[in-house]
């Protein structure tokens, strides 16, 4: 789910312009490599699919939340198992389940008729409801990190996220973010969905339906831990 910034129409001010991330922060990739990014505060979250997926910051000293990125890996074949958690535990370790903790503290109810391992009938998702698109690259595009998010100014919780990455879809690999959003008639629930195909990614999106949960349950699927978050000005 890409992040989109919504607009608000204030009076002018004068603010000094936020840092630019430091350039060349290195990350270790798994055999022994390194990637170089220009991000702040730059953390490996895992590989895949010749990517390594990465939450960092593009700015110091700003209002920017920490967010989801990719960078290709020129030499990356395939599926790379994610790298072990380190000692502050940031990162996901790859030993399958996470367990309940994470759901529970994001509290999104994934609803009585989505049963893990039912396979998703087709035919309850309209098109109306359901985008696809293909995309060649996805590095340097920006994605919402999981959790929830509080309105900045009236402190209200408006959106829940959950996120997963590995095999996701229909046993291939992917990632998924599962979000619900506060509207003036209620929570809403909308799937978004990168899926790593021979030839291309392929971006799927649903609003008001969430198809893909019933993948989640796959040992090789993982969740990353969302934090709690304000949305940005």
């Amino acid at each position: 789910m890409k992040c989109f910034l919504s607009l608000l129409c204030f009076p002018l001010i004068c603010f000094s312009a936020p840092m630019p991330a430091i350039s060349g922060i290195e990350l270790q990739l798994s055999g022994e490599r390194t990637l170089d990014v220009d991000l702040a505060e730059a953390r490996l979250i895992s590989e895949l699919q010749g990517y390594a997926i990465i939450a960092g910051r593009s700015c110091v000293d700003c209002d920017e939340n920490t967010a989801i990125y990719f960078e290709k890996i020129a030499d990356e074949e395939g599926w790379s198992h994610p790298p072990h958690s380190g000692e502050d535990g940031d990162r996901v370790n790859g030993g399958g389940d996470l367990g309940d903790d994470t759901r529970d503290n994001l509290g999104m109810d994934l609803g009585e008729s989505e049963v893990p391992g039912v396979e998703p009938d087709d035919e309850d998702i309209s098109e109306a409801d359901s985008h696809a698109s293909g995309d060649g690259d996805l590095t340097g595009e920006r994605f919402t990190y999981p959790g929830k998010y509080r309105d900045y100014l009236s402190k209200k919780l408006v959106e829940k996220t959950r996120m997963f990455y590995g095999r996701c879809y229909e046993n291939s690999p992917a990632v998924l973010w599962l979000s619900e959003y506060l509207t003036d008639e209620g929570w809403v629930k909308t799937e978004y969905l990168i899926v790593f195909r021979d030839d291309e990614v392929e971006h799927r999106y649903n609003e008001n339906r969430q198809p893909s949960v019933f993948y989640i349950e796959n040992e090789a699927c993982r969740e990353v831990p969302g934090r709690e978050m304000t949305t940005e000005p």
